[in-house]
């Protein structure tokens, strides 16, 4: 007996091989026929296909609507909890530097250390907000997410060639040392006038005008007369020094001499080249003593004075070059320098004058024009930065640690102040830590340490930047800057070179810690708590979209900028992990290198290589994974 369970078309898209053959149980040759119970548990089965299928549907919708649920629960639960040995006592240890380190009490009856940078814990009250440091407003920590939200860049702060320069206006004057106003030492008649145009050139010793002079006549003849008389040697001396002083030169009272007949005329000549800019005095003119006859004035060398704001003062200083344009000679460019910065400010325009000396053979700049003068000035050859690179530059980089525009130097993280150029220092403030290595730039002579200006939060009275000391954790630093150029502030102090601060987003990051004050001074904005483990802080940074998520390569950090051979960078950055910390290699500078077992291992930094030696096997084998555990 046969008989179909449906009337349906026994093949076709839509329908399952589990209902093809309750449908058709027949249809091939030679098989038995299904009993009843083999047809019902046949049906169940499609029924159970469908649910399933349904089923999933609505686990996976529910899954996407509450999906941000789920995860908060999943960090609630996945939490490091505080150990319960902590609960006994209401002071428990931490680490300054990585507060995620936390300890209840000593550990073998001393103060335990942390396992990260090997420095000793500091003790704290439960609960207590960590001290910041000294010149730190506040400490914010982000998420990836948060961070890629609020646009938030960082860049290196590096040196950069920075010049002031100040335009200002000034007019073309005579150059005071170059005139020369002619007075008459004697009273007269002028009867020749020799010159008697202005503004014509004259030449040194050229006459310029005649003066009779009965005065002039009678101390010539005193002189004659003592020249005939013998033994009158001191009157001829004298009579010679009252000539002299009377205007006549020295050939003028020879020549008197040699022809014993005195002149009651007086020669007046031009004392310097140039040319005559002023003549006040006629032919036939009575001439008094003290009376200006000429001025000369010499154009080869001219003054430009001009004003400067009270704030451009620092800036100048004497011998300085100068570039000059004026109206006449558009396309020119006259040079000249820094002459004298008058020491005295006009009260009521807030100017400083300053003198400039220029050069002008052909007498192109002429007394009365206006010219446009531009003064630059390299910031590192001025004080405090030129005292600032020197004292960079003395901390030398020996034992080959320079590479290209970059150095290694190892320093302190706790202490930037402390630096070496030679591995193997310990910081003294910290009690002993080890100095780790760190890539920084190389200045050039004349560069200074800059920030770019949108990474400057100026409240007024203080001015802030907010530096990268770990990935997502930021933390905002008093700084002392020099004078806005273009784009760029010099530091003066507050920041160092190669470390990494943030250039776009600061002004969230500084909301971030005023509107949560009690965040200012601990880490808020991801969803772990402290620990009393080795694990890394736990907002890794997100990566780059060059490598897989997850994989070690893209938790290494600033691998471009390691000191290592191109294997060992290699090797570095497909371990990508530190396996006694499990932090990202990079995060502490440059990975240190062991070999374990004839394996290269590398480390954090050098405060892990006493845990890695000690277990060679288990470092191994954390390395392996990438650092896992």
């Amino acid at each position: 007996m046969s008989f179909s369970l449906d009337s349906r078309p026994t093949s076709g898209p839509g329908r399952s091989h589990t209902e093809a053959q309750v449908a058709e149980p027949n249809d091939s040759p030679g098989k038995m026929p299904l009993t009843p119970w083999q047809r019902a548990g046949l049906i169940l089965k499609v029924v159970e296909v469908r649910l399933r299928f349904i089923a999933i549907l609505v686990v996976t919708g529910l899954v996407i609507g509450y999906w941000d649920t789920i995860k908060n629960h999943w960090d609630k639960w996945t939490r490091p909890a505080a150990p319960v040995g902590a609960v006994q006592s209401d002071t428990e240890f931490y680490c300054p530097m990585h507060p995620s380190v936390v300890r209840p009490g000593l550990e073998d009856g001393q103060v335990p250390k942390c396992p990260i940078c090997g420095m000793p814990l500091s003790l704290r009250k439960k609960g207590e907000a960590p001290a910041l440091p000294a010149g730190v407003t506040g400490r914010v920590q982000l998420t990836p997410e948060r961070i890629e939200l609020a646009g938030v860049l960082t860049e290196e702060v590096g040196y950069k060639r920075l010049e002031k320069e100040i335009v200002t206006v000034g007019s073309v004057q005579y150059d005071e040392t170059r005139l020369s106003r002619i007075v008459a030492r004697v009273s007269g008649y002028l009867e020749k006038l020799l010159v008697s145009e202005t503004f014509v050139d004259v030449k040194e010793g050229e006459p310029l005008a005649e003066i009779y002079s009965p005065e002039l006549y009678a101390a010539a003849r005193e002189l004659v007369i003592a020249r005939k008389s013998a033994g009158m040697s001191e009157l001829v001396k004298a009579g010679r020094e009252k000539l002299t002083l009377l205007g006549l030169d020295e050939r003028e009272i020879d020549r008197i001499l040699e022809s014993g007949d005195p002149s009651s005329r007086l020669v007046i000549r031009s004392p310097q080249h140039g040319h005559v800019i002023q003549r006040n005095v006629v032919k036939g003119a009575y001439v008094s003593v003290g009376m200006t006859l000429f001025e000369v004035a010499d154009l080869t060398r001219i003054w430009i004075e001009a004003d400067v704001f009270e704030g451009d003062i620092p800036f100048l200083r004497k011998g300085q070059d100068i570039e000059a344009t004026v109206e006449a000679f558009p396309n020119r460019v006259f040079k000249g320098t820094v002459a004298l910065v008058h020491p005295h400010l006009d009260p009521s325009s807030r100017t400083n004058t300053v003198r400039f000396t220029l050069e002008n053979p052909k007498h192109d700049l002429r007394p009365g024009m206006y010219a446009t003068v531009k003064i630059r000035t390299p910031l590192g050859e001025i004080e405090p930065f030129k005292t600032l690179l020197a004292s960079v530059a003395s901390i030398g980089s020996e034992s080959g640690s320079n590479a290209g525009d970059r150095r290694t130097i190892w320093w302190c993280p706790m202490h930037p102040e402390v630096r070496s150029s030679e591995p193997g220092g310990k910081c003294e403030k910290c009690g002993g830590m080890k100095l780790v290595p760190r890539v920084v730039p190389v200045p050039r002579p004349g560069d200074v340490l800059a920030i770019p200006e949108r990474s400057v939060i100026d409240t007024g009275s203080r001015k802030i930047v907010y530096v990268e000391r770990e990935p997502g954790i930021f933390e905002g630093v008093l700084v002392e800057l020099g004078p806005r150029v273009g784009r760029d502030f010099p530091v003066v102090k507050g920041l160092e070179a190669g470390e990494r601060i943030a250039t776009a987003g600061s002004f969230l990051i500084d909301a971030e810690t005023r509107l949560n004050p009690a965040a200012a001074s601990t880490y808020v904005g991801a969803s772990g708590g402290p620990s009393t483990g080795h694990e890394a802080p736990p907002n890794a940074p997100p990566p780059k979209k060059a490598d897989p998520p997850g994989s070690n390569a893209s938790r290494a950090i600033g691998v471009e900028s390691w000191s290592l051979s191109p294997e060992d960078r290699k090797l570095a950055e497909a371990q990508g992990v530190c396996p006694i910390t499990g932090e990202p290699l990079g995060s502490m500078g440059t990975p240190d290198k062991v070999v374990l077992d004839g394996h290269p291992v590398f480390l954090c930094c050098e405060g892990c290589e006493e845990d890695a030696k000690r277990d060679p096997k288990k470092t191994l084998e954390k390395a392996s994974r990438g650092g896992g555990r």
